[in-house]
Formats: structure tokens, C-alpha cells, sequence
């Protein structure tokens, strides 16, 4: 006789689960398959057979037609309220979003200026300015821009 080693029992009992679990799957699988699903929704691989949003409590036949339009109306509010909450978030997150943006490009337009350097040197020596100045001034500013040129 052989021994049974608690290894090998666990084994075959995985086994038989993973045979039961397979046939039971394939089971529910014919059976959604020859059912209709008019919403076709499926919840975690179930098929789902019948509306769930539909209330499993019967209402009464003589129910208040006053009481009604208010549910109705409640219902109607309780909507608008969720939406309008949605757009405001909505817009919030925009701002938001038009906000960073708008930061973003100040600051890198102040970083960029930061590290520009103007220089007005063209409204000191307007043309009219050089007019009055003498050859030899003219002269030696003429070499000394053609030397920085060189540079």
C-alpha cells in the first residue's frame, strides 16, 4: 500500500475544486447564454438577468397623486443639484488649469528678461547726434565697433 504524503492530498483535492469550479462556470455560462439581457450589462462576468434599478417592493394601487409630484419634484431637484455641482466643479478645475498656465508664463518671461540685456546705445548715436561730432571722434569710434566685430 502507498502512503499519502499531506503534499499530494492537498494536490488532489485542488484538483477536484478546479474540476467542480470549471463545470460550474460552464454551467452558468449556457445558462446566460440562452437568456436575454435587454440592458446588456455584465457584472464581473455575470450576466445580469433583470433590471436592477427596478424597486422589488410593489406600490400600492391608491397611492397620493400629490405626494408623487412631490417625489417627482424631489427627484428633479436632487438631480439639478448633483449637476450644478459637477459644472462648478468643472469650471473650478479650469480656472484652475488657466491659472497655472498664466503663472507658468510669467515666470519663465521674468526668468527670460532676467537674463536679457538691453542695450539703448543705438539712441545715443542717432544720426543727427553724428553729425555734430568731429571726423576724428568718428574715426576712432568707427575702429573701435570693427574691433568688437572681430571679437
Amino acid at each position: 500500500m502507498q502512503k499519502i504524503s499531506p503534499l499530494r492530498a492537498g494536490l488532489d483535492a485542488f484538483n477536484r475544486f478546479k474540476a467542480q469550479r470549471l463545470q460550474k462556470t460552464n454551467e452558468t455560462k449556457a445558462e446566460n447564454s440562452n437568456s436575454t439581457n435587454p440592458f446588456g450589462i455584465s457584472f464581473k462576468g455575470n450576466v445580469l438577468q433583470m433590471d436592477v434599478f427596478d424597486s422589488s417592493t410593489k406600490k400600492s394601487g391608491a397611492t397620493n397623486p400629490i405626494q408623487d409630484g412631490l417625489e417627482k419634484v424631489n427627484k428633479f431637484v436632487a438631480s439639478a443639484r448633483v449637476a450644478t455641482m459637477n459644472k462648478i466643479e468643472s469650471i473650478k478645475q479650469g480656472a484652475i488649469s488657466f491659472g497655472s498656465k498664466i503663472k507658468e508664463n510669467v515666470v519663465n518671461t521674468y526668468n527670460k528678461l532676467a537674463t536679457t540685456e538691453v542695450n539703448f546705445d543705438f539712441l545715443r548715436n542717432t544720426p543727427s547726434r553724428l553729425q555734430k561730432r568731429p571726423v576724428s571722434e568718428l574715426e576712432e569710434m568707427f575702429k573701435t565697433e570693427l574691433g568688437n566685430m572681430e571679437v
